[in-house]
Protein backbone atom coordinates (compact mmCIF):
# COMPACT_ATOMS: atom_id res chain seq x y z
CA UNK A 1 0.00 0.00 0.00
CA UNK A 2 1.11 3.54 -0.81
CA UNK A 3 0.41 6.73 1.13
CA UNK A 4 0.50 10.23 -0.34
CA UNK A 5 1.05 12.94 2.27
CA UNK A 6 0.32 16.51 1.17
CA UNK A 7 0.80 19.59 3.38
CA UNK A 8 -2.32 21.76 3.36
CA UNK A 9 -1.81 25.24 1.87
CA UNK A 10 1.92 24.75 2.46
CA UNK A 11 3.27 28.30 2.08
CA UNK A 12 0.44 29.73 4.19
CA UNK A 13 0.97 27.01 6.82
CA UNK A 14 4.67 27.94 7.09
CA UNK A 15 3.79 31.60 7.57
CA UNK A 16 1.18 30.82 10.23
CA UNK A 17 3.67 28.70 12.16
CA UNK A 18 5.70 31.79 13.08
CA UNK A 19 2.83 34.29 13.02
CA UNK A 20 -0.16 32.80 14.88
CA UNK A 21 -2.16 35.98 14.27
CA UNK A 22 -2.70 34.68 10.73
CA UNK A 23 -4.56 31.58 11.96
CA UNK A 24 -8.22 31.77 11.00
CA UNK A 25 -7.59 34.81 8.80
CA UNK A 26 -7.67 34.97 4.98
CA UNK A 27 -4.06 34.81 3.72
CA UNK A 28 -2.45 34.75 0.28
CA UNK A 29 1.22 34.27 -0.63
CA UNK A 30 2.58 35.82 -3.82
CA UNK A 31 5.04 34.63 -6.47
CA UNK A 32 8.34 36.27 -7.46
CA UNK A 33 8.20 40.08 -7.56
CA UNK A 34 4.82 39.89 -5.81
CA UNK A 35 3.25 39.02 -9.14
CA UNK A 36 0.57 36.32 -8.69
CA UNK A 37 -1.22 34.42 -5.94
CA UNK A 38 0.45 31.02 -5.49
CA UNK A 39 -0.89 29.90 -2.09
CA UNK A 40 -4.20 30.58 -0.35
CA UNK A 41 -5.63 29.81 3.04
CA UNK A 42 -9.03 28.10 3.16
CA UNK A 43 -10.53 31.43 4.25
CA UNK A 44 -9.10 33.11 1.14
CA UNK A 45 -10.41 30.30 -1.07
CA UNK A 46 -13.91 30.84 0.31
CA UNK A 47 -13.69 34.48 -0.81
CA UNK A 48 -13.31 33.22 -4.39
CA UNK A 49 -9.64 34.15 -4.84
CA UNK A 50 -8.27 32.03 -7.70
CA UNK A 51 -4.88 30.35 -7.88
CA UNK A 52 -2.45 32.19 -10.17
CA UNK A 53 -4.46 35.40 -10.44
CA UNK A 54 -2.22 38.51 -10.87
CA UNK A 55 -2.08 40.70 -7.78
CA UNK A 56 -2.95 43.93 -9.65
CA UNK A 57 -6.28 42.43 -10.72
CA UNK A 58 -7.45 41.59 -7.18
CA UNK A 59 -5.49 43.96 -4.92
CA UNK A 60 -8.44 46.28 -4.35
CA UNK A 61 -10.68 43.30 -3.51
CA UNK A 62 -8.05 41.84 -1.14
CA UNK A 63 -7.74 45.13 0.71
CA UNK A 64 -11.52 45.47 1.00
CA UNK A 65 -11.78 41.96 2.46
CA UNK A 66 -8.76 42.56 4.73
CA UNK A 67 -6.83 39.67 3.28
CA UNK A 68 -3.25 39.30 4.56
CA UNK A 69 -0.89 39.61 1.57
CA UNK A 70 2.58 38.07 1.96
CA UNK A 71 5.61 37.83 -0.30
CA UNK A 72 7.08 34.37 -0.83
CA UNK A 73 9.81 33.30 1.61
CA UNK A 74 11.49 30.39 -0.18
CA UNK A 75 14.30 29.74 2.36
CA UNK A 76 11.69 29.26 5.08
CA UNK A 77 9.54 26.97 2.93
CA UNK A 78 12.49 24.85 1.83
CA UNK A 79 13.65 24.36 5.41
CA UNK A 80 10.19 23.41 6.71
CA UNK A 81 9.81 20.99 3.79
CA UNK A 82 13.13 19.34 4.67
CA UNK A 83 12.07 18.94 8.30
CA UNK A 84 8.73 17.48 7.28
CA UNK A 85 10.32 14.93 4.96
CA UNK A 86 12.74 13.83 7.69
CA UNK A 87 9.84 13.15 10.06
CA UNK A 88 7.97 11.22 7.37
CA UNK A 89 11.03 9.05 6.68
CA UNK A 90 10.50 7.48 10.12
CA UNK A 91 7.27 5.86 8.90
CA UNK A 92 8.76 3.89 5.98
CA UNK A 93 12.06 2.73 4.54
CA UNK A 94 10.79 3.60 1.05
CA UNK A 95 10.09 7.30 0.59
CA UNK A 96 9.70 9.39 -2.55
CA UNK A 97 9.78 13.16 -2.14
CA UNK A 98 7.50 14.19 -4.97
CA UNK A 99 7.51 17.96 -4.46
CA UNK A 100 8.23 20.56 -1.79
CA UNK A 101 4.97 19.69 -0.01
CA UNK A 102 4.18 16.12 -1.17
CA UNK A 103 5.65 12.74 -0.36
CA UNK A 104 4.90 9.10 -1.19
CA UNK A 105 5.51 6.39 1.41
CA UNK A 106 5.42 2.63 0.90
CA UNK A 107 3.34 1.24 3.78
CA UNK A 108 3.38 -2.36 2.59
CA UNK A 109 3.39 -4.82 5.46
CA UNK A 110 2.02 -2.37 8.01
CA UNK A 111 -1.23 -3.17 9.76
CA UNK A 112 -4.16 -0.84 10.40
CA UNK A 113 -3.19 1.72 7.79
CA UNK A 114 -5.88 4.17 8.85
CA UNK A 115 -4.24 4.36 12.28
CA UNK A 116 -0.84 4.93 10.62
CA UNK A 117 -2.29 7.75 8.56
CA UNK A 118 -3.76 9.44 11.63
CA UNK A 119 -0.47 9.04 13.50
CA UNK A 120 1.32 10.77 10.61
CA UNK A 121 -1.12 13.70 10.82
CA UNK A 122 -0.73 13.90 14.59
CA UNK A 123 3.09 13.81 14.60
CA UNK A 124 3.50 16.44 11.88
CA UNK A 125 1.05 18.78 13.59
CA UNK A 126 2.53 18.22 17.04
CA UNK A 127 6.22 18.32 16.11
CA UNK A 128 6.26 20.84 13.25
CA UNK A 129 2.87 22.52 13.22
CA UNK A 130 2.27 21.29 9.66
CA UNK A 131 -1.36 20.30 8.84
CA UNK A 132 -1.50 17.48 6.30
CA UNK A 133 -3.95 15.19 4.54
CA UNK A 134 -3.15 11.54 3.87
CA UNK A 135 -4.40 9.34 1.03
CA UNK A 136 -3.78 5.57 1.20
CA UNK A 137 -4.35 3.17 -1.71
CA UNK A 138 -2.71 0.33 -3.71
CA UNK A 139 -1.11 2.64 -6.35
CA UNK A 140 0.28 6.16 -6.58
CA UNK A 141 -2.56 7.38 -8.80
CA UNK A 142 -5.17 6.03 -6.39
CA UNK A 143 -3.25 7.45 -3.42
CA UNK A 144 -3.38 10.90 -5.07
CA UNK A 145 -7.10 10.42 -5.64
CA UNK A 146 -7.55 9.36 -2.00
CA UNK A 147 -5.64 12.44 -0.86
CA UNK A 148 -7.97 14.61 -2.94
CA UNK A 149 -10.92 12.99 -1.16
CA UNK A 150 -9.29 13.56 2.24
CA UNK A 151 -8.93 17.27 1.41
CA UNK A 152 -12.35 17.90 -0.05
CA UNK A 153 -14.60 15.64 2.05
CA UNK A 154 -14.85 16.40 5.77
CA UNK A 155 -16.16 12.91 6.52
CA UNK A 156 -12.66 11.46 6.04
CA UNK A 157 -11.21 13.78 8.73
CA UNK A 158 -7.98 14.26 6.79
CA UNK A 159 -7.21 10.58 6.14
CA UNK A 160 -8.76 8.68 3.23
CA UNK A 161 -7.83 4.99 3.39
CA UNK A 162 -9.03 3.06 0.33
CA UNK A 163 -7.02 -0.07 1.20
CA UNK A 164 -10.01 -1.87 2.70
CA UNK A 165 -12.81 -0.10 0.85
CA UNK A 166 -15.22 -2.09 -1.29
CA UNK A 167 -14.89 -1.55 -5.04
CA UNK A 168 -18.50 -0.41 -5.47
CA UNK A 169 -17.99 2.27 -2.82
CA UNK A 170 -14.77 3.49 -4.47
CA UNK A 171 -16.53 3.54 -7.84
CA UNK A 172 -19.34 5.63 -6.34
CA UNK A 173 -16.85 8.23 -5.12
CA UNK A 174 -15.06 8.19 -8.48
CA UNK A 175 -18.33 8.77 -10.32
CA UNK A 176 -18.81 12.01 -8.35
CA UNK A 177 -15.30 13.32 -9.07
CA UNK A 178 -14.35 15.12 -12.29
CA UNK A 179 -11.72 13.48 -14.46
CA UNK A 180 -9.58 16.63 -14.21
CA UNK A 181 -8.78 15.65 -10.60
CA UNK A 182 -6.82 12.57 -11.72
CA UNK A 183 -3.06 12.77 -11.22
CA UNK A 184 -1.40 13.53 -14.58
CA UNK A 185 -4.57 14.70 -16.33
CA UNK A 186 -3.99 18.35 -17.23
CA UNK A 187 -6.48 20.89 -18.62
CA UNK A 188 -5.88 19.98 -22.30
CA UNK A 189 -6.14 16.24 -21.64
CA UNK A 190 -9.24 16.79 -19.52
CA UNK A 191 -10.92 18.76 -22.30
CA UNK A 192 -10.14 16.06 -24.85
CA UNK A 193 -11.39 13.31 -22.52
CA UNK A 194 -14.68 15.10 -21.98
CA UNK A 195 -15.16 15.33 -25.75
CA UNK A 196 -14.89 11.53 -25.68
CA UNK A 197 -17.64 11.47 -23.02
CA UNK A 198 -15.13 10.58 -20.29
CA UNK A 199 -16.25 13.04 -17.61
CA UNK A 200 -15.59 11.38 -14.27
CA UNK A 201 -12.73 9.44 -12.68
CA UNK A 202 -14.89 6.32 -12.96
CA UNK A 203 -15.38 6.89 -16.70
CA UNK A 204 -11.61 6.96 -17.14
CA UNK A 205 -11.13 3.89 -14.99
CA UNK A 206 -13.59 1.87 -17.07
CA UNK A 207 -12.05 2.95 -20.41
CA UNK A 208 -9.84 0.32 -22.09
CA UNK A 209 -6.15 1.29 -21.64
CA UNK A 210 -5.35 0.57 -25.30
CA UNK A 211 -7.95 3.12 -26.39
CA UNK A 212 -6.40 5.75 -24.13
CA UNK A 213 -2.94 4.96 -25.52
CA UNK A 214 -4.24 5.38 -29.07
CA UNK A 215 -5.72 8.83 -28.45
CA UNK A 216 -3.19 10.09 -25.87
CA UNK A 217 0.08 8.49 -24.74
CA UNK A 218 1.51 5.68 -22.66
CA UNK A 219 1.61 7.83 -19.51
CA UNK A 220 -2.19 8.32 -19.51
CA UNK A 221 -2.61 4.62 -20.36
CA UNK A 222 -0.61 3.72 -17.25
CA UNK A 223 -2.77 6.09 -15.24
CA UNK A 224 -5.84 4.06 -16.26
CA UNK A 225 -4.07 0.85 -15.28
CA UNK A 226 -3.20 2.35 -11.88
CA UNK A 227 -6.83 3.37 -11.35
CA UNK A 228 -7.55 -0.36 -11.66
CA UNK A 229 -5.09 -1.13 -8.82
CA UNK A 230 -2.10 -2.34 -10.87
CA UNK A 231 1.19 -0.55 -10.14
CA UNK A 232 2.84 1.20 -13.09
CA UNK A 233 4.60 3.97 -11.17
CA UNK A 234 6.72 2.42 -8.39
CA UNK A 235 8.16 4.36 -5.47
CA UNK A 236 11.34 6.16 -6.60
CA UNK A 237 13.61 6.49 -3.57
CA UNK A 238 16.26 8.45 -5.46
CA UNK A 239 15.41 11.71 -7.20
CA UNK A 240 16.08 11.54 -10.92
CA UNK A 241 18.96 13.74 -12.00
CA UNK A 242 18.18 16.61 -14.35
CA UNK A 243 19.79 16.95 -17.76
CA UNK A 244 19.67 20.74 -17.51
CA UNK A 245 19.77 23.25 -14.67
CA UNK A 246 18.11 26.64 -15.09
CA UNK A 247 18.53 29.66 -12.84
CA UNK A 248 16.74 32.91 -13.69
CA UNK A 249 14.66 35.67 -12.16
CA UNK A 250 12.70 38.69 -13.26
CA UNK A 251 14.21 41.88 -11.87
CA UNK A 252 12.47 43.94 -9.22
CA UNK A 253 13.41 47.06 -11.21
CA UNK A 254 14.71 47.40 -14.78
CA UNK A 255 18.44 46.86 -15.40
CA UNK A 256 20.06 49.24 -17.88
CA UNK A 257 23.83 48.70 -17.64
CA UNK A 258 26.14 45.84 -18.57
CA UNK A 259 27.71 45.93 -15.09
CA UNK A 260 24.40 45.32 -13.33
CA UNK A 261 23.44 42.64 -15.83
CA UNK A 262 26.81 40.98 -15.15
CA UNK A 263 26.03 41.02 -11.42
CA UNK A 264 22.74 39.26 -12.01
CA UNK A 265 24.19 36.73 -14.45
CA UNK A 266 27.02 35.87 -12.05
CA UNK A 267 24.58 35.43 -9.15
CA UNK A 268 22.34 33.12 -11.18
CA UNK A 269 25.36 31.18 -12.42
CA UNK A 270 26.50 30.61 -8.83
CA UNK A 271 23.09 29.17 -8.01
CA UNK A 272 23.06 26.93 -11.10
CA UNK A 273 26.58 25.54 -10.57
CA UNK A 274 25.73 24.78 -6.93
CA UNK A 275 22.73 22.73 -8.02
CA UNK A 276 24.88 20.88 -10.57
CA UNK A 277 27.41 20.03 -7.85
CA UNK A 278 24.60 18.76 -5.63
CA UNK A 279 23.73 16.28 -8.39
CA UNK A 280 27.42 15.31 -8.74
CA UNK A 281 27.24 16.33 -12.39
CA UNK A 282 29.31 18.43 -14.78
CA UNK A 283 28.11 20.88 -17.43
CA UNK A 284 29.39 20.74 -20.99
CA UNK A 285 27.71 23.90 -22.30
CA UNK A 286 26.03 27.08 -21.09
CA UNK A 287 23.10 29.08 -22.45
CA UNK A 288 22.61 32.74 -21.51
CA UNK A 289 19.47 34.74 -22.23
CA UNK A 290 18.38 38.33 -21.62
CA UNK A 291 15.16 40.17 -22.42
CA UNK A 292 13.25 43.35 -21.78
CA UNK A 293 9.57 43.51 -20.88
CA UNK A 294 7.33 42.25 -23.71
CA UNK A 295 4.69 44.74 -22.52
CA UNK A 296 6.91 47.76 -23.23
CA UNK A 297 8.08 49.42 -26.44
CA UNK A 298 11.53 48.64 -27.86
CA UNK A 299 11.25 44.96 -26.89
CA UNK A 300 14.55 43.08 -27.14
CA UNK A 301 15.45 39.45 -26.39
CA UNK A 302 18.54 37.45 -27.22
CA UNK A 303 20.40 34.31 -26.16
CA UNK A 304 23.66 32.51 -26.82
CA UNK A 305 24.86 28.93 -26.35
CA UNK A 306 28.55 28.40 -25.59
CA UNK A 307 30.27 24.99 -25.40
CA UNK A 308 32.69 24.72 -22.48
CA UNK A 309 36.32 23.75 -23.09
CA UNK A 310 35.92 20.84 -20.68
CA UNK A 311 33.09 19.59 -18.43
CA UNK A 312 33.00 21.43 -15.12
CA UNK A 313 30.75 22.57 -12.28
CA UNK A 314 33.03 25.34 -10.98
CA UNK A 315 31.54 28.81 -10.99
CA UNK A 316 35.01 30.37 -11.23
CA UNK A 317 35.82 28.55 -14.46
CA UNK A 318 32.49 29.13 -16.21
CA UNK A 319 32.07 32.80 -15.24
CA UNK A 320 34.64 34.28 -17.70
CA UNK A 321 32.97 32.38 -20.55
CA UNK A 322 29.55 33.57 -19.40
CA UNK A 323 30.57 37.22 -19.16
CA UNK A 324 32.14 37.07 -22.61
CA UNK A 325 28.90 35.65 -24.01
CA UNK A 326 26.86 38.29 -22.20
CA UNK A 327 28.90 41.07 -23.82
CA UNK A 328 28.19 39.51 -27.22
CA UNK A 329 24.37 39.69 -26.81
CA UNK A 330 24.11 42.85 -24.70
CA UNK A 331 22.49 45.83 -26.38
CA UNK A 332 22.65 49.31 -24.86
CA UNK A 333 19.66 51.62 -24.28
CA UNK A 334 17.47 48.66 -23.25
CA UNK A 335 15.61 48.32 -19.94
CA UNK A 336 16.17 44.63 -19.19
CA UNK A 337 13.48 42.84 -17.18
CA UNK A 338 14.95 39.34 -16.91
CA UNK A 339 18.04 37.25 -17.50
CA UNK A 340 19.03 33.66 -16.85
CA UNK A 341 21.57 30.86 -17.12
CA UNK A 342 21.00 27.31 -18.37
CA UNK A 343 23.70 24.72 -17.74
CA UNK A 344 23.13 21.85 -20.17
CA UNK A 345 24.67 18.66 -21.47
CA UNK A 346 25.13 17.45 -17.90
CA UNK A 347 27.23 14.33 -17.39
CA UNK A 348 28.16 12.39 -14.27
CA UNK A 349 31.36 13.29 -12.45
CA UNK A 350 32.25 9.60 -12.45
CA UNK A 351 32.68 9.50 -16.23
CA UNK A 352 34.58 12.76 -16.56
CA UNK A 353 37.51 12.65 -18.95
CA UNK A 354 40.35 14.59 -17.38
CA UNK A 355 41.99 17.40 -19.33
CA UNK A 356 45.75 17.79 -19.68
CA UNK A 357 45.34 21.55 -19.22
CA UNK A 358 42.81 21.63 -16.40
CA UNK A 359 44.42 22.55 -13.09
CA UNK A 360 41.75 23.28 -10.49
CA UNK A 361 41.36 21.72 -7.08
CA UNK A 362 37.84 20.26 -6.95
CA UNK A 363 37.92 20.10 -3.15
CA UNK A 364 37.97 23.91 -3.01
CA UNK A 365 34.33 24.10 -4.12
CA UNK A 366 33.37 21.48 -1.54
CA UNK A 367 34.83 23.72 1.17
CA UNK A 368 32.98 26.76 -0.19
CA UNK A 369 29.68 24.84 -0.29
CA UNK A 370 30.12 23.57 3.27
CA UNK A 371 30.81 27.05 4.62
CA UNK A 372 27.90 28.60 2.73
CA UNK A 373 25.53 25.82 3.82
CA UNK A 374 26.54 26.23 7.46
CA UNK A 375 26.41 30.01 7.73
CA UNK A 376 24.90 31.84 4.76
CA UNK A 377 24.77 31.09 1.05
CA UNK A 378 26.66 34.33 0.37
CA UNK A 379 29.33 33.90 3.04
CA UNK A 380 31.88 33.16 0.30
CA UNK A 381 31.15 34.59 -3.12
CA UNK A 382 32.85 36.27 -6.04
CA UNK A 383 33.26 40.05 -5.92
CA UNK A 384 30.89 40.56 -8.83
CA UNK A 385 28.01 39.11 -6.77
CA UNK A 386 26.45 41.90 -4.65
CA UNK A 387 24.89 41.30 -1.23
CA UNK A 388 21.92 43.63 -1.77
CA UNK A 389 21.55 44.22 -5.49
CA UNK A 390 19.40 47.05 -6.79
CA UNK A 391 17.75 44.60 -9.20
CA UNK A 392 16.67 42.00 -6.62
CA UNK A 393 13.07 40.88 -6.85
CA UNK A 394 10.29 42.72 -5.05
CA UNK A 395 9.32 41.22 -1.71
CA UNK A 396 7.49 44.06 -0.02
CA UNK A 397 5.73 41.80 2.52
CA UNK A 398 8.32 39.07 3.13
CA UNK A 399 8.46 37.46 6.55
CA UNK A 400 11.75 36.77 8.30
CA UNK A 401 13.77 33.63 7.52
CA UNK A 402 13.21 32.36 11.04
CA UNK A 403 14.98 29.02 10.62
CA UNK A 404 17.73 29.76 8.09
CA UNK A 405 19.38 33.05 9.12
CA UNK A 406 20.92 33.96 12.48
CA UNK A 407 19.88 37.60 12.19
CA UNK A 408 16.23 36.59 11.61
CA UNK A 409 15.77 34.45 14.73
CA UNK A 410 12.81 35.24 16.95
CA UNK A 411 13.71 37.35 19.95
CA UNK A 412 11.94 36.90 23.29
CA UNK A 413 11.17 40.24 24.89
Amino acid sequence: MIALIDINNFYVSCERLFNPRLIGQPVVVLSNNDGCVISRSNEAKKLGIKMGVPLFQVKKFLNEKKVNILSSNYPLYADMSSRTMRVLSNFSDLQEIYSIDECFLDLSGQKNLNTVGRLIRKKLLQWLGMPVCVGIAPTKTLAKFANHCAKTQDSWQGVCDLSGAKENEVNRIMSLTEVSEVWGVGPKTSTKLKKMNINSVLDLKLTHPAKINFYFNVAIERTVVELNQSICFPIMTEASKKNEILSSRSFGSPVKTLNMLSEAMSTFLASATYKVRQQEMLATSIVLFIRSSPHKDNYYANSIRIPLAFPTNHHNLILPVALQGLRAIFKSNIRYAKCGVLLSGLISESIQQKSLWEDFNSSSMEVVDKINNKFNKKSIRLGVEPLNPAWQMKQSNKSRSFTTAWDALLVAQ
